[in-house]
């Protein structure tokens, strides 16, 4: 009789499976929301747990496969407006490393196999991931430039930006796990008083200690290096006259649009 460990069982199935919502995220260029990530992939590894108990089998069985997919894409991207698309997307990239563990156990020479080891799950994951690129890339190179109307509103005052979409912009508080969309100063200056607008431009270390509600998120600089930007939570954010309840507001230093056709990225 084959021993099964479920610590052993659920940290594999929870690995695997934050990978693949993970990636599912970045061919459809939504914001990582890992804590959301974390909950969905937790409930496909008590799934796989649950199925062991002779009582429980039928979760595994074949009908119940689109349904836990449904529960973890729920968990996931449930604050999506295109639920579906996330949900074929997470369908897709499932069978994508699928392929890739099968291609991975053919590179080392073996079959198909029964019980991933550690290799086959790392060749597996660089495969799919490779894969995953390519095909964001190549979405996103054929997608045309939108230029979006966005509304903010804090504090009784109401700016409008010119804001670029950018589906490789994946900056995100990871305090609330909400995406931010980057603004130059001057664009948001409206927002606040004289003196906490001439801050904007400044050091966002110094800055957060002057203006009340705001706060510095991590991202990653031109260079490619890691460096910080001043946010905030409007009171109201509207993009092409939406309301986005899922969006902060980062502030940018230096000019973003080269052409002067937009003054934000979202």
């Amino acid at each position: 009789m084959k021993t099964v460990y479920l610590d052993e069982l659920f940290a594999l199935d929870l690995a695997v499976d934050y990978f693949l919502l993970l990636g599912t995220a970045k061919l459809l260029a939504l914001p990582y929301r890992r804590g959301r990530f974390l909950a969905g992939a937790a409930l496909g590894a008590v799934w796989s747990c649950l199925a062991l108990i002779p009582c429980l089998a039928w979760l595994k069985s074949p009908p119940m496969l689109p349904v836990l997919a449904l529960a973890m894409t729920l968990a996931a991207f449930g604050d999506q407006r295109k639920l579906w698309r996330c949900y074929v997307g997470f369908l897709g990239v499932t069978a994508l490393f699928g392929g890739a563990v099968y291609a991975a156990a053919l590179l080392r020479g073996g079959g198909p196999p029964l019980r991933l080891d550690m290799r086959v799950l790392i060749l597996s994951f660089a495969l799919c991931w490779a894969a995953v690129s390519l095909l964001f890339r190549g979405a996103a190179r054929n997608r045309p430039r939108r230029i979006l109307d966005v509304t903010v509103e804090r504090g009784g005052r109401t700016v409008r930006l010119r804001a670029l979409e950018d589906t490789g912009n994946h900056l995100v508080d990871p305090v609330t796990g909400c995406a931010a969309f980057v603004a130059e100063a001057g664009a948001l200056s409206g927002l606040f008083s004289p003196r906490d607008a001439s801050l904007l431009r400044g050091p966002p270390a110094q800055a957060v200690l002057r203006i009340p509600g705001t706060r510095l998120i991590p991202c990653a600089g031109v260079t490619g290096g890691r460096e910080v930007l001043l946010a905030f939570r409007p009171d109201k954010v509207t993009v092409d006259g939406q309301e986005r309840r899922d969006l902060i507001a980062a502030v940018a230093a230096r000019p973003i649009g080269t052409d002067g056709a937009y003054d934000a990225v979202i």
